[in-house]
């Protein structure tokens, strides 16, 4: 499975969206489709990493939290692949 991490700003240029209301660091992953997103969101004072399914159905567990874009590009995927082996 190969999933692609495109900045949001360059994914809502492609869907013929504003790509102005996206921050820096704020990712769409795409697999044959826009899946989900990852952005940086400062939580209870620290910046955290925020992932989140956008499939449907996105059963929970669909989204969480973590230190680093690498942690959360990992939770990501490990979560996306239970939820297409139907867990």
């Amino acid at each position: 499975m190969t999933l692609l991490l495109r900045k949001t700003r360059a994914q809502a240029r492609i869907e013929g969206l504003d790509p102005t209301i996206w921050d820096e660091e704020d990712y769409a992953i795409v697999d044959e489709t826009k899946i989900g997103r990852i952005y940086q969101q400062r939580i209870h004072g620290e910046l955290k990493w925020v992932w989140c399914l956008q499939t449907n159905p996105a059963p929970p567990l669909n989204r969480g939290v973590a230190d680093t874009l690498d942690e959360a590009k990992a939770a990501f995927a490990k979560r996306y692949q239970e939820i297409r082996r139907g867990k």
